[in-house]
């Protein structure tokens, strides 16, 4: 069972080795509460390609390296290659650096959770690695609870979705 932590992110170095489906949702996620990110990808999706082009994020075309995680606040392995994904793991382990293992949930440090946002409330939802879509469904109730129940009236009436945008 896992703990559940928020941290500050705000400025701190995510590592995401990997911008394919699952590696672009995490950089999002990182992003959205503040982590300057560098991808490490060979090929990276479009949205990664547009968030690099328009100075969001660092990517760098390739495989990653050992010295790509020594200064992260945190890592997050999501490639397709589950060796690669294995070495990203050791790594840190090595480095001290928090992980995340998108295909092993064993080699995880720490789980992205389901988030659900309204103005200033932020929740997680986790199933310990266990039932992403139970995590999901929940996540999506509590979405529903925050809009219906939490909205912000002030955020409301400037036609803004309590989220910044």
């Amino acid at each position: 069972m896992r703990f559940p932590m928020f941290v500050e992110l705000e400025g701190r170095k995510a590592v995401v080795a990997g911008a394919g489906t699952i590696g672009t949702r995490r950089i999002l996620a990182l992003l959205e509460f503040g982590a300057r990110v560098t991808v490490i990808s060979p090929e990276i999706s479009g949205k990664v390609r547009s968030l690099w082009e328009a100075g969001r994020l660092t990517c760098m075309l390739r495989e990653a390296a050992q010295e790509d995680v020594r200064d992260a606040f945190l890592v997050v392995a999501a490639t397709s290659d589950r060796q690669a994904n294995h070495q990203v793991a050791l790594w840190c382990r090595s480095a001290g650096v928090f992980v995340n293992v998108a295909d092993r949930k064993e080699e995880c440090d720490f789980y992205f959770p389901g988030i659900a946002r309204e103005g200033i409330l932020t929740a997680g939802v986790c199933a310990d690695g266990k039932s992403h879509g139970l995590a999901k469904a929940a996540a999506e109730e509590i979405r529903r609870l925050f809009v219906e129940k939490f909205r912000d009236p002030e955020v409301a009436k400037r036609g803004g979705d309590g989220n910044g945008r």
